[in-house]
């Protein structure tokens, strides 16, 4: 793997010593009784200093982050050895950066503050790794990751700014906000504000097209949590434009059939079409598309009824929605259900489902 920068709190270490000497320069020329316009002009070195020593945690953290995606591609021994090391409470890697996204003098960099959020974040989502083994069902394990990781005193703190900042105005640091507390999980967040925070999740759809694929694993795990927060993330976005933009992302996830996304993709749809109101979330063209994918997968789907059952659920929900769905590749549809249900191998259950999807599907199109 290629050289890995050194840890933050070495480097980040001198950065922060020069700049503390810039400071206490400022603070002598201010008791020196110095004219307003040299004040001025110290000010705007100093302001030029911050900006340049901002610049440099930036391409240091930007560096970091690259490491760490780098080492849990390659994944080799000696990849982990570091990993573990770097997660590792007894090191200031997490505390460092945690300090930095929070630190009032960098409010204002934007990329610096999003860029630390995210190394903190993979920090977390490393550790659930070593942890778990990605097989855990506790949701808010990046809650006590964290908490291992930068202190009680310290994550209170990290936890009001980056609260803050995912209902702001900023939608960059409001993205990275929200992916930061999402990946703490449902602890993360109170019930009374998580409506705003959904509300502000679904406005960065619109804001930043471009960061959707990020934005679309926090449709996945919310629904994950299931019980009210999964409740306000669906009706939100069956009532927010956002919704038309998720729905749109999460079609994506579902057409491309890799690992388990497009099955916990295909739920998150399918909850948002079984809500009343949602007969514009699709537009036409993508409820063709979606009987299509459909169609391919239900005989796919054949011998896991579990999978099966997800698949017939979203189309009875989007045959009772939209009217383009009863009509699209109809007798097809029927064809495949007809064979399924009539097949005395398959599940009980997945023919169980069949007849339904054909119930509902005759009933809306007499």
């Amino acid at each position: 793997p290629p050289r890995r920068p050194p840890h933050p709190q070495v480097q980040l270490g001198k950065i922060g010593r020069r700049c503390r000497c810039s400071l206490r320069v400022l603070r002598v020329l201010g008791r020196g009784g110095a004219c307003h316009m040299g004040m001025a002009t110290v000010a705007a070195e100093d302001d030029s200093r911050v900006q340049e020593k901002a610049k440099q945690k930036l391409d240091y953290v930007q560096g970091f982050i690259r490491s760490l995606e780098t080492a849990l591609r390659h994944d080799t021994a000696e990849d982990r050895a570091w990993l573990q090391a770097v997660i590792s409470p007894s090191d200031t890697c997490g505390v460092t950066l945690t300090k930095l996204a929070i630190e009032s003098k960098y409010q204002s960099y934007v990329s610096l503050r999003c860029a630390t959020m995210r190394a903190v974040q993979l920090l977390i989502r490393i550790s659930t790794l070593f942890i778990s083994r990605g097989a855990t069902e506790d949701h808010n394990i990046g809650i006590a990751i964290f908490l291992q990781l930068v202190g009680r005193e310290l994550a209170d703190e990290a936890f009001t700014e980056v609260k803050a900042l995912a209902k702001g105005a900023e939608p960059n640091l409001g993205c990275n906000a929200i992916l930061f507390l999402v990946e703490l999980g449902p602890d993360a967040f109170f019930l009374s504000d998580f409506p705003d925070v959904m509300v502000a999740y679904l406005d960065l759809f619109v804001a930043l097209p471009n960061r959707a694929d990020d934005l679309v694993e926090v449709a996945l795990r919310v629904h994950a949590w299931s019980g009210e927060r999964r409740a306000e993330l669906l009706g939100a976005a069956v009532r927010h434009r956002g919704g038309q933009v998720l729905c749109e992302v999460l079609l994506q996830v579902i057409n491309r059939g890799l690992d388990e996304r497009p099955l916990r993709a295909l739920k998150v749809l399918a909850g948002c079409l079984a809500i009343g109101g949602s007969e514009s979330l699709l537009y036409t063209n993508d409820i063709r598309v979606l009987v299509e994918i459909l169609l391919r997968e239900l005989p796919v789907h054949a011998k896991n009824a579990t999978a099966f059952a997800c698949h017939a659920d979203c189309y009875k929900a989007l045959v009772r929605r939209c009217e383009a769905a009863r009509t699209h590749r109809r007798d097809e549809i029927v064809q495949v259900l007809e064979d399924l249900r009539d097949y005395e191998s398959c599940d009980p259950k997945v023919r169980q489902h069949c007849s339904e999807a054909l119930a509902v599907l005759a009933s809306l199109c007499r």
